[in-house]
């Protein structure tokens, strides 16, 4: 029994080694694929103001800051990436204790669309079309929510140009 068990572990042991025979250590953005990106100016159709150039700057520094891709013109850049911010959502989520009524904790649940096409031959083609961002951010309403969502602006957009370079960088 002793020697069986020795012999499966040996096999075991081959098996898994020759399965990652073929498997390469690389960094993302190697072989064929895109090093440069021109992020076009946000489209923002929700009714979350002044979202538009925080979200375009914050874009820009997340792909630069990524170490293998860079931010390029139009005619320079391999890729070009489209964003749209399609809505957000406000959803009460604690109230206020000297008046139900009044929300004192918001969550505001950003849906964005981006695409991204690759320059092949003086021609666009998608990567990936409209892919779906979701991105949640709490907000304290005490001293007002407009104030509230204004300051969370920057955040709000810094969270979302992560999960769009994420989502650009993704090799898998």
């Amino acid at each position: 029994m002793r020697r069986f068990l020795h012999t499966l572990l040996c096999i075991g042991i081959i098996v898994g080694l020759a399965s990652c025979a073929s498997y390469q250590m690389g960094q993302p953005g190697e072989s064929d694929s895109y090093r440069s990106v021109y992020v076009k100016p946000v489209r923002n159709d929700s009714t979350y103001p002044m979202l538009k150039a925080s979200l375009t700057a914050s874009l820009r520094k997340a792909i630069a800051d990524t170490g293998f891709l860079d931010v390029a013109t139009f005619t320079s850049a391999d890729t070009v990436l489209e964003t749209r911010v399609i809505s957000v959502n406000r959803e009460i989520a604690a109230v206020s204790s000297i008046d139900v009524g009044r929300g004192r904790k918001y969550e505001l649940e950003f849906e964005t669309l981006c695409t991204l096409y690759q320059k092949v031959g003086g021609q666009l083609e998608p990567v990936f079309v409209n892919r779906r961002i979701n991105v949640k951010q709490d907000i304290f309403a005490d001293s007002g929510q407009v104030n509230a969502e204004h300051q969370a602006g920057p955040e709000i957009a810094r969270k979302i140009a992560q999960r769009v370079t994420e989502s650009i960088v993704d090799t898998w």
